[in-house]
């Protein structure tokens, strides 16, 4: 009964696995996805950092994904291995008793081959006795009684040896018929003697594969404690260090903002003045009757152009910070080029800065002059190289410099990996970029 649990048991297991593997497997997949979607995210967001921090945390969320597999791993090893040792104590009781029992049952089979033997030999004694004495001994015994009540005495003991020869012959078939189950019975249990030293063996090599899957799986959780203690170690070295490059930048950025804020101010003036030299030129052209030129003194505007190819892989706006927690903003558009990829103006205009410039890198940055009503600058910002330089007239769509920014990369600033940090200013202020191009 109990084999047949267990077999009914292992078809419900294979049953179960059957059903649903495929949509544990999909659900395992789907979760992969979305973990290697965050991690995709997370290495945007830590592209304008250092690299040591940035795979820091990076190997941190590893080891905290991997972490409760590997530790789930070694507790289903563990309980495989428990039940295998279990199984195999199981096993040690029923072969002894398994061996107690062929023991016994050749034990049996001597006791029978023996009572066979002394039945053979006393069969083989009267047989002898027979052929000395002739068919009529038996008869001759009962003749030669002096008496009545003698005749009667050996007539009864001639009957009852005749029986007893009977008696003898007919136990030893019963005890060759007994030997033959014997022997059939002690083949069935030393096949099954066979069949369980054999699992034993079996069950012992996969004992030892276990124990060294166990070891290996242990291994692999403590390494990965490790991994995430080295990573949090240097993330709180890195946190004071990150936190000062943010301020810096924030410090830069108010500099240029400063600056583009001037501009914008001229730019406003002029157009200012522009307009109202306009507006007298066409109130002379009405009073003397000339006719009319006016050209005005406003750019054309128009959205801005794409600056680069490859797509959006961060987003202007504030965000948490992956390492310090603090809320901030991600002053620009970050565009997933590949190292090296061209970058281009997003309008014509003059380049008043290409230098490098703290975290930014190598920065380029172009003012529009006045476009919307408002004074309009971009800049461009972890540049491998330029190929415009400040003072330089440029136009929309010309290459201004190439893309970088990848780890220890010239002119790379807080970065890690190549794109292009691209940000727009309007009367000096940050704001997002998609909402020009």
């Amino acid at each position: 009964m109990r084999m047949r649990s267990v077999l009914i048991a292992l078809l419900l297991m294979a049953l179960t696995a059957g059903t649903l593997g495929p949509a544990f497997a999909s659900g395992e997949r789907q979760r992969k996805n979305r973990v290697d979607a965050q991690m995709d995210r997370l290495r945007h967001e830590l592209s304008e950092t250092t690299a040591e921090l940035r795979n820091a945390v990076l190997a941190l969320r590893r080891a905290e994904r991997e972490l409760p597999e590997a530790q789930a791993a070694v507790a289903r090893v563990r309980g495989q291995l428990e039940a295998a040792r279990a199984r195999d104590r199981e096993l040690g009781v029923q072969l002894e008793a398994a061996r107690a029992e062929v023991a016994k049952a050749r034990r049996a089979i001597r006791v029978t081959e023996n009572k066979i033997d002394a039945a053979q030999t006393l069969i083989g004694r009267i047989a002898s006795s027979s052929y000395r004495q002739g068919s009529y001994a038996e008869l001759a015994v009962v003749l030669q009684s002096d008496t009545p009540d003698d005749f009667a005495t050996r007539l009864v003991l001639v009957q009852n040896a005749l029986r007893s020869q009977g008696a003898v012959i007919g136990d030893l078939a019963e005890d060759k018929a007994d030997l033959a189950a014997q022997k059939a019975t002690l083949d069935a249990k030393e096949a099954q003697l066979a069949e369980m030293k054999k699992e034993q063996e079996a069950l012992v090599l996969r004992i030892e594969g276990l124990e060294r899957k166990a070891v290996a799986a242990q291994e692999q959780v403590e390494a990965l404690i490790a991994t995430r203690a080295s990573a949090v170690a240097t993330i709180e070295r890195e946190k004071a260090a990150e936190q000062r490059r943010y301020d810096a930048m924030q410090a830069e950025s108010r500099r240029l903002q400063a600056i583009l804020a001037e501009r914008a101010r001229q730019a406003r003036a002029r157009a200012a003045a522009a307009a109202r030299a306009a507006a007298k030129r066409a109130s002379r052209s009405r009073s003397g009757g000339g006719g009319g030129g006016g050209g005005g003194g406003g750019s054309a505007g128009g959205p801005l152009s794409w600056p680069a190819s490859g797509g959006v892989t961060s987003s202007y706006g504030m965000r948490v910070h992956p390492v310090t927690g603090i809320y901030k903003l991600h002053d620009g558009t970050d565009f997933g080029t590949g190292c090296g990829a061209p970058v281009r103006a997003a309008a014509g205009g003059t380049v008043i800065q290409s230098t490098e410039v703290g975290g930014y890198g190598n920065q380029l940055v172009i003012d529009h002059g006045y476009m919307r009503g408002a004074g309009v600058a971009t800049s461009y910002s972890h540049l491998m190289r330029f190929t415009a330089w400040a003072g330089q007239r440029v136009r929309r769509g010309e290459v201004i410099g190439y893309s970088g920014g990848g780890a220890g990369m010239q002119g790379a600033g807080y970065s890690t990996g190549c794109h292009l940090h691209f940000m727009v200013y309007v009367n000096g202020a940050t704001t997002n970029p998609m909402g020009w191009l």
